[in-house]
């Protein structure tokens, strides 16, 4: 994993500022990034490589979000913190699942954020619902 792995990583997880986000990889957001990246790094353009730096990343990201969470299990229900670490959980796995990267990885990350819907029932909310929950929304 690089930084420009961990930079395209916010293409795929919530940052501290946003709540959810989109699929970079139906709106073409993702290839653009991944070929603009490759004019200057080749090795972008292999598949597995670029899957596998990026699949880590996100759950890097994803793993550095999850150690807040004694302060988001002592905040009240309905807080979106809690939230917003489930969205960051799956989006990670979710990313890692599309790049058929870190697969015991991805299951464990699939399970602690099961673990939280239940711990937090206020959380367990359909994130794939547009309505609900548009791309990129900010976190109140």
């Amino acid at each position: 994993m690089n930084l420009l792995e961990l930079s395209a990583s916010w293409l795929h997880v919530p940052g501290p500022a946003w709540l959810t986000v989109g699929d970079p990889t139906t709106t073409g957001l993702a290839d653009q990034y991944r070929r603009a990246l490759a004019l200057g790094i080749p090795e972008a353009e292999d598949d597995q490589r670029y899957g596998k730096g990026l699949a880590a990343a996100c759950a890097s990201w994803a793993l550095v979000r999850l150690q807040r969470f004694p302060l988001l299990d002592a905040r009240p229900p309905g807080d979106h913190s809690r939230l917003q670490l489930i969205a960051t959980l799956e989006a990670a796995a979710h990313t890692s699942q599309t790049h058929q990267a870190l697969p015991h990885l991805v299951a464990w990350i699939r399970r602690i954020a099961a673990v939280l819907r239940r711990r937090w029932p206020d959380a367990d909310q359909d994130l794939t619902d547009p309505a609900g929950f548009p791309p990129y929304r900010a976190r109140l």
